[in-house]
């Protein structure tokens, strides 16, 4: 397992839970069984086949699994045989249909086609820092991360999470870095694609990857206006990453000195390896943020 983007959520307050705790707490949003008549249903699930736990820690790092379970009913499908039956009607009692007895209709095929739906389940992996007190959820959306935040909020009650907020705008950093890239903080450098957008009105945009990022191509866009809203960064020649303006990292990507420290992590106990993984991968994680949130003077709570 290797997380991929990451939507971070940081505590204005100390986690004082332990991983026992919090497993009996999320007992009671278990995923459960999609009823025959449900469109969706979501919960916590075991991260791990032929493991009932639903939580695994190594002491200073929990992880969880948040699954939505939804039912696949294409609005043509229904469409189709709705169509068919305000036809029929037309045809054998010749009138329309007026709108109330067709949101009729249409829930009753609805209500017939439900139980025959397919089912499609998404899992979205999180993991609990209790040494900087942050969640991270490995969620390619702002939408499916906050799905996980309002869970564990609705199980334990009171959850102070926030998004991290910067005490000074990033994208005015990451165009900065872009122009000079030895401001960056210690640790990071510059890699080979970023997005642009145009603080103008027209809303322009402009992206570039594989490229030299100080190139006169990229340059002379931040003089015409644009700045710079993603930018794709490496740490310590471990692991590369997009930093967005919002502090989120996407396309988390390992390189080639810490793929040869995963391969090496391969383990007959499936658990054992899995909690080496996201040990190696969360202290990584951990440097990055702490060296990004100190330059951003992002609050944070005291380990």
């Amino acid at each position: 397992m290797w997380i991929k983007n990451l939507c971070v959520f940081q505590s204005s307050e100390r986690f004082t839970f332990t991983a026992q705790e919090l497993e009996d707490t999320l007992q009671a949003v278990r995923c459960g069984k999609l009823g025959s008549q449900s469109l969706s249903t979501e919960g916590v699930v075991a991260p791990l086949k032929d493991h009932e736990a639903l939580l695994h820690s190594d002491g200073s790092l929990i992880l969880g699994m948040y699954q939505e379970t939804s039912r696949l009913l294409p609005g043509a499908v229904v469409k189709e045989l709705l169509d068919e039956k305000l036809a029929l009607i037309e045809e054998e009692e010749g009138r329309r249909p007026g709108r109330k007895e067709r949101a009729d209709l249409k829930d009753q095929i609805t209500f017939e086609l439900m139980p025959r739906a397919f089912t499609r389940s998404r899992r979205t992996p999180f993991l609990i820092d209790l040494q900087r007190h942050r969640i991270l959820v490995d969620a390619g959306t702002d939408a499916r991360a906050e799905q996980v935040i309002t869970l564990l909020r609705k199980a334990i009650g009171s959850l102070p999470v926030t998004r991290p907020n910067a005490g000074f705008s990033p994208a005015t950093a990451l165009t900065q870095w872009l122009r000079e890239p030895g401001a960056m903080p210690a640790g990071f450098t510059l890699g080979d694609r970023v997005e642009l957008k145009s603080t103008a009105d027209d809303k322009a945009s402009a992206r570039f990857s594989a490229l030299d990022l100080g190139s006169n191509e990229v340059l002379a866009h931040l003089d015409g206006g644009m700045q710079a809203t993603k930018l794709n960064m490496v740490w310590n020649d471990e692991f590369e990453f997009d930093l967005t303006d919002t502090l989120q990292l996407k396309r988390i990507k390992p390189l080639e000195l810490t793929q040869e420290n995963l391969d090496n992590l391969r383990d007959d106990d499936a658990l054992a390896e899995l909690m080496a993984r996201l040990s190696l991968q969360a202290g990584l994680l951990r440097d990055v943020l702490d060296r990004l949130y100190e330059h951003f003077e992002v609050e944070t709570v005291e380990a």
